[in-house]
């Protein structure tokens, strides 16, 4: 962990045609960036090419990225507010695992973007910075997901059984998409998810009914 997936972004449901072009400009951007990182590598890649490449200023780039590292991994951190609103308003009958499960279902794994996904991972998977940077991205998941289930459970702050449901969470997610994405993103990802959410349940139960 992280594994993270990339999100659609899609033109036609953003309000005003300025928003639109903005949107247009981050997407030929980023596309830009990508193809630039599997052909050079992400180290040997320069702003300035990434902004020649997409025909855009680099004035107009930072406009839009602090950084080149940024282009690979804002689009990590977008799904997260609807994800921490949607474990929320979970039904409160529901067991904190499950309640994840079913926001990851809804608000990610219906949304994602197959082809991205990879090349991003590609970026990720070569270059030791983006990796450092990529555990920073989980440690903000973990933090976001954490306190999503204590405002369900009214706490104040999260405590340990926030933390850990959190982290398994996000830990069968991850293994689930990498084996995905090792497959080049084409099998079929809620089965590999729902699998190992039952194993998770499975190996709980396991545990309870052995003498400890």
């Amino acid at each position: 962990m992280p594994v993270g997936v990339a999100l659609r972004r899609n033109t036609e449901t953003v309000d005003g045609l300025r928003s639109r072009k903005k949107l247009r400009t981050a997407r030929a951007i980023e596309d830009a960036a990508l193809e630039l990182f599997a052909a050079r590598g992400f180290e040997a890649t320069t702003v300035e090419q990434i902004a020649s490449r997409a025909e855009v200023s680099t004035t107009t780039f930072f406009r839009y990225f602090p950084s080149k590292a940024d282009v690979v991994l804002t689009n990590w951190g977008e799904g997260m507010p609807a994800l921490h609103d949607a474990i929320v308003e979970r039904p409160r009958a529901e067991r904190d695992l499950t309640a994840i499960r079913r926001a990851l279902e809804q608000e990610w794994l219906t949304h994602i973007d197959p082809q991205l996904t990879v090349r991003i991972a590609s970026a990720v998977g070569t270059s030791p910075l983006l990796r450092g940077l990529s555990y920073e991205v989980g440690e903000q998941w973990l933090a976001s997901i954490s306190n999503a289930l204590a405002q369900r459970r009214g706490l104040a702050m999260p405590d340990q059984r926030c933390s850990l449901t959190a982290r398994v969470a996000l830990e069968v997610w991850a293994d689930a998409v990498e084996g995905w994405i090792v497959g080049g993103a084409t099998g079929d990802l809620a089965s590999a998810i729902a699998h190992g959410f039952n194993l998770v349940a499975e190996l709980a139960g396991d545990w309870a009914k052995r003498p400890r």
